[in-house]
């Protein structure tokens, strides 16, 4: 059985005058949208095994604040330099890479990819996962490289939802 967890960066900020978009911060809501996910997350799923993410400023911190509410050392976040302006098939290539010995995953990137990747899996389509939003899939597997197939639960959490 593998879980995996779709997660968008938080909100982050367009105020710098001068920043590029790689480098924009997590704005104080982002963090603090971050903290509250990460703990449902933590509280519905367990402690993760590994957190793959953009290098973008902003899905990083998101990356670092999961790892903390989870409990995961920083050796267990993986940076992954093509999740940061990438199509779908680079969202898939990098799952299939993963380790059979990974069974809860979590990846931290970028919309319009995200929500793109997602509705390859989710029964209903969305239009957009929200920023800090989650979306939760587990398959009937043993090995990342088989995600091809449905997932057997699929669900999807954001900061509004309650």
């Amino acid at each position: 059985m593998k879980t995996l967890h779709i997660v968008r960066h938080a909100k982050s900020s367009w105020d710098l005058p001068g920043i590029s978009d790689f480098d924009r911060p997590l704005l104080e809501k982002g963090i603090l949208n971050s903290y509250t996910m990460a703990q449902r997350l933590h509280d519905k799923y367990g402690k993760a095994d590994l957190i793959v993410t953009s290098p973008a400023n902003r899905a990083l911190h998101t990356a670092i604040i999961f790892a903390r509410v989870l409990k995961l050392y920083l050796d267990k976040i993986q940076i992954e330099e093509s999740l940061y302006e990438c199509e779908t098939s680079s969202v898939i290539d990098i799952i299939e890479g993963v380790s059979s010995e990974v069974n809860n995953l979590i990846i931290v990137g970028h919309n319009p990819t995200f929500t793109n990747f997602a509705n390859l899996y989710l029964p209903d389509y969305v239009d957009n996962i929200p920023t800090s939003g989650i979306v939760n899939l587990r398959f009937d597997t043993r090995k990342w490289n088989i995600i091809d197939i449905a997932p057997i639960f699929s669900e999807i959490d954001f900061p509004k939802k309650e």
